[in-house]
């Protein structure tokens, strides 16, 4: 039973640290087109702690503000998680806040065309998670 359990821990933080690395080269290939401080261990940084940040914000604004104006909550808590984002953009990589804004809208359409390419050589998000 424990091995299951520790294979169970260790495939979770593999394919946690490929997701990771997989995430940040977008980030890193936009942030070169705004930065300076472009490099790939920033990149691992901002997205890391982008995502950290982006989560803890929505979920304290998306339940802080529910009581108050119901179902909009939501659509509040992305907004404001967005540019908690981009602050954390802006202070890794040491750009303002239009900086910031084209990384973040660069790296997703990098991202989106690196997996249209995996996608025609057969090659899926979903299929490297499920193969490790």
């Amino acid at each position: 039973m424990s091995d299951i359990v520790f294979g169970g821990i260790v495939g979770a933080i593999i394919t946690f640290l490929i997701a990771w690395i997989v995430d940040s080269i977008p980030v890193w290939i936009a942030a070169k087109f705004f930065s300076d401080e472009d490099s790939f261990p920033r990149a691992m940084v901002a997205t890391l702690g982008g995502i950290i940040v982006f989560a803890i914000v929505f979920a304290i604004f998306t339940i802080g503000l529910a009581v108050f104006i119901g179902p909009l909550a939501s659509l509040v808590g992305v907004v404001i998680a967005f540019i908690a984002l981009l602050l954390v953009f802006k202070a890794v990589f040491d750009v303002g806040w239009l900086g910031a804004l084209g990384i973040a809208i660069m790296s997703v359409i990098i991202f989106l065309i690196i997996a249209f390419i995996l996608s025609i050589i057969g090659i899926g998000i979903p299929n490297l998670i499920h193969h490790v």
